[in-house]
């Protein structure tokens, strides 16, 4: 009997993607018919992550955070624990950090592009993984459908184009999850043809188990144990929904497999225990800080992650919506158990992480691959189900309001612009023009049979609104969020044998990145021995901690005044934070005056300060007596 599920073809063939028998005589069609779809896929992806992928400085802390420890891992051959803002990296594993120092080594570039340039990789690889998964799920449209969903989605993208730990993170546990569905289910591919390939549907080799668990170990050399948590929430339930519990761990339990993962997932945190006995300290504090469970965070209260699902899965919101429904569907809609795994995976992982009370956005990146999966089989089938008349209204009225939504924004984004942003106008009516004709050639689409062809024009705007955005848009605001014009400024102001810069307490990391041939070295006394949260604990836990917010300013300010005092000091100058320094200033007239100070920035703004009191051997010389603007001229 035909299934009447996300996979089959419906009254109308899948157009773009119909299946087609192995030719006698291959044709130019024939060719596009059996690889179009993907090439149009792979196309799309590339251009989306790799695009103008180094035109944009380091902004996020994150990425910021991530070239530093590469740059310190490089010129001070810390390849075990990388160090920055003068002291140990230990809260993040280290393989992203390995993989960016490695590409910067072998081919000898140190820019913007190579250090995003893991993160762009491993979001290619999950979209091909998706595309994966969504084929043997619901058939070769539903693979394309997810993989330009995954292509497209607004917070994907711009988390995939940063460098950081979360991006390896998600491809690992796509790829662990991906295999492990490969070991329980092995060749199984859902047919478009309607032969139901139930019956075929056989364990696959153990190679897959060894995959899964070189996977985990991997995933968790990017950021601890959380991948197995994501992990086991997304397989652990589903086994129980497709009735295989028993089984089901049965073939994934691997001996060697997990000899495999403990060599992997230990190789770092053993070696770096044995030297630093702290260090597990650090990770509990640090994975006690995600969960809430700490008493003491940087980050602020939040609002349930589910609250965040809408703008998470931009502009699928409404279909990835309704797909949170497809398990519960009715059993004549064809939905077998194993769409449970992609829901456990994006819905299951979702409810955990409601639990954290600071959970942030990105920790749910490893989890929107299933999103885009579910999103793909819901896609599928609203397209197929609009065509049937007697059961086809809800899903017409859905792809309408879909189609008008995107319209009408088309139409009014440059409005928009012009009343807030005029300086975009242009560029945000192009934009709208691409995505205005995307959304009737989409319609066209569907109307001639194409059900992932009906997303590709859509998705083929988004393209180009990234290239826009990260290749013309973005980049003039460097000077804004970017540390390369106070890298250069300094480079003006400082003397040229002026090697050692201090610093006080900490500054933004990109400044390691773009200041090159000089050394930015603590103010001593001003840096904890690992970061302020543990150094609170240490403080409270030995009841030395001063809780008078104004009496620990006095003592910070004490510090920089007596070094500012000391005769030794193995530099005349130091960089302070803007507001630190207003804070200071009374106590520092006299010690110290500004020479270069920035205004006006997205970014937290440095004071350049010089001791007035000259080192042992120092000879006076000409400084500014006034404060200068981010691009070094005088005020």
């Amino acid at each position: 009997m035909r299934p009447e599920g996300p996979g089959s073809a419906g009254p109308i063939e899948g157009g773009w993607l119909r299946e087609a028998r192995m030719p006698t005589r291959w044709s130019a069609w024939d060719v596009w018919r059996r690889r179009g779809p993907e090439a149009v896929l792979a196309a799309l992806a590339g251009v989306v992550f790799l695009g103008c992928l180094g035109s944009v400085e380091l902004w996020g802390k994150r990425e910021q955070r991530a070239s530093a420890e590469a740059i310190d891992t490089i010129d001070h051959g810390h390849w075990l624990v990388a160090q920055i803002q003068g002291r140990p990296r230990l809260e993040k594993p280290p393989l992203p950090r390995w993989t960016i120092a490695t590409l910067m080594t072998l081919t000898g570039r140190r820019d913007e592009w190579m250090v995003r340039l893991p993160g762009a990789l491993s979001a290619l690889g999950m979209v091909g993984l998706v595309y994966g998964l969504g084929r043997r799920l619901g058939g070769r449209s539903v693979g394309v459908a997810s993989g330009l969903v995954l292509a497209s989605m607004g917070f994907f993208i711009s988390e995939l184009r940063q460098a950081g730990n979360d991006g390896p993170l998600a491809f690992f546990t796509t790829l662990a999850l991906y295999a492990a569905w490969r070991r329980l289910h092995g060749d199984f591919v859902f047919d478009d043809a309607g032969v139901d390939p139930a019956a075929i549907d056989s364990p696959g080799g153990r190679g897959w188990n060894l995959v899964m668990y070189a996977a985990l170990g991997l995933g968790f050399l990017c950021k601890g144990p959380i991948v197995l948590v994501l992990a086991a929430v997304a397989l652990v339930p589903y086994l129980a929904c497709a009735r295989r519990l028993k089984s089901g761990l049965a073939l994934l339990a691997d001996g060697r497999g997990a000899v495999l993962f403990l060599l992997l997932a230990l190789s770092w945190p053993l070696p770096v225990v044995l030297s630093d006995p702290n260090a597990a300290r650090v990770w509990l504090l640090e994975m006690g800080q995600k969960a809430g469970s700490a008493g003491i965070t940087h980050h602020r209260q939040r609002l349930p992650l589910a609250a965040d699902w809408p703008w998470m899965t931009v502009p699928w919101a409404v279909v990835a919506t309704m797909a949170v429904a497809l398990p519960f569907l009715k059993r004549g809609a064809g939905y077998r158990p194993k769409v449970w795994v992609a829901w456990w995976w994006a819905v299951g992982n979702l409810a955990m992480f409601c639990g954290w009370s600071v959970a942030k956005p990105n920790y749910y990146l490893p989890c929107l691959p299933a999103a885009a999966v579910l999103t793909g089989l819901e896609w599928v089938r609203l397209t197929r189900a609009a065509r049937r008349p007697e059961m086809g209204a809800l899903a017409r009225r859905v792809l309408q309001f879909h189609w008008v939504a995107l319209f009408v924004g088309a139409l009014v984004l440059p409005v928009v612009a012009h009343q807030r942003m005029p300086e975009l106008f242009a560029w945000s009516a192009g934009f709208g023009l691409t995505l205005a004709a995307a959304v009737v050639a989409s319609a066209w689409a569907w109307r001639k049979g194409g059900d992932a062809a009906a997303l590709a024009p859509l998705v083929a705007a988004f393209s180009a609104l990234v290239l826009t955005g990260y290749g013309a848009v973005a980049p003039a605001q460097n000077g804004l969020h970017g540390h390369r014009s106070l890298a250069a400024a300094l480079d003006r102001v400082l003397p040229a044998g002026e090697k050692t810069v201090m610093f006080f307490h900490e500054l933004d990391e990109g400044l390691w990145f773009y200041l090159r041939d000089r050394a930015l070295v603590p103010v001593p006394g001003s840096q904890p021995e690992y970061n302020d949260a543990f150094r609170i604990v240490e403080d409270i836990r030995n009841n030395r901690f001063e809780w008078d917010p104004e009496k620990r300013i006095e003592a910070q300010q004490k510090i920089l005044v007596d070094w500012l005092k000391r005769a030794d000091r193995p530099s005349s100058y130091v960089l302070i934070r803007n507001d630190r320094f207003d804070r200071f200033a009374p106590a520092l007239a006299g010690l110290a005056e500004p020479v270069h100070r920035e205004h006006g920035l997205k970014r937290n703004e440095l004071v350049l300060l010089r001791a007035t009191s000259n080192r042992p051997g120092q000879a006076d010389g000409p400084v500014a007596s006034g404060p200068a603007d981010v691009d070094g001229r005088r005020r």
